[in-house]
């Protein structure tokens, strides 16, 4: 049985409201402004905190760290975000990141980007195609820190104990701050029953082939067939989660593996 290597306390004990004092977020999702997970962590976090909200115009679920308008431009306007307004982009996750981030920044920094609430966990191998992941690497990018917050479809459009959970994590990160260049994952389950830091290892599904279907003129569409994954990896944020823990891994925009920098050193004399 997987224990939590930290204790639960780490954020259900709530911060000194004077460590977050001042603080300016801003809030973004791969769900789309219009999401029901993006207004209850906006709400959230604006009882403590300045925020600003810039996220895609439409969902955007998988786009992964795309930037597709880099050349043709970003249509914005404002809307509703819960209680209060943000900006709806007509662009990727990453790409409302990096505008919320610059052009709507209103020239003053943010001391946190808070990617989320999205609907369905992003654990494992998974935070690769994540938009809502790497919108918050996009952050990094930008040298701001970052956290990623997903929950369990299970909760259907109630985001309630997860923008709570965001509001005591922000609260403390802001407070103990993270590396520079490190973002957090951050997975919810249904019921949790604790709080494991753990590493990327693992899928939830996978895809196991894909089915052809004749499509007309001359046309295959091809479907993904997807199965469960039965045998994730022990001790990574995929078994961890499916142990009911609430699961916290830090990435690392750097994805240089130093320990392989020697063992590819033949590469440079591949006679080229």
């Amino acid at each position: 049985m997987l224990k939590p290597v930290i204790a639960a306390s780490f954020l259900f004990a709530a911060a000194s409201p004077a460590a977050a004092g001042g603080c300016r977020l801003l809030i973004v999702n791969d769900d789309g402004v219009g999401a029901p997970g993006i207004a209850a962590l906006a709400d959230a976090l604006r009882a403590d905190c300045e925020v600003v909200v810039s996220a895609p115009a439409g969902e955007q679920s998988g786009a992964s760290h795309a930037i597709p308008n880099v050349r043709d431009g970003l249509r914005v306007r404002s809307v509703a975000v819960g209680s209060g307004t943000g900006y709806a982009v007509e662009g990727s996750p990453a790409e409302a990141a990096g505008l919320g981030l610059t052009a709507l920044s209103d020239g003053r920094r943010f001391d946190l980007v808070v990617s989320g609430i999205n609907r369905g966990e992003n654990t494992g191998l998974a935070n690769l195609y994540s938009g809502t992941v790497n919108a918050a690497v996009e952050a990094l990018v930008r040298g701001v820190p970052a956290i990623a917050i997903s929950q369990d479809m299970g909760y259907g459009r109630d985001y309630a104990a997860s923008a709570e959970i965001a509001r005591k994590l922000v609260r403390k990160t802001l407070a103990k701050r993270l590396p520079e260049g490190v973002m957090l994952n951050v997975n919810i389950p249904m019921n949790p029953k604790g709080v494991t830091i753990a590493p990327a290892r693992g899928m939830t599904v996978r895809i196991a082939g894909f089915d052809a279907a004749d499509a007309g003129e001359g046309v295959t569409l091809y479907r993904a067939r997807i199965a469960e994954e039965t045998a994730p990896p022990a001790a990574g944020d995929v078994a961890a989660y499916r142990a009911g823990h609430i699961t916290i891994t830090p990435l690392a925009l750097d994805r240089t593996d130093r320990a392989a920098l020697r063992a590819v050193r033949w590469a440079a004399h591949a006679g080229f």
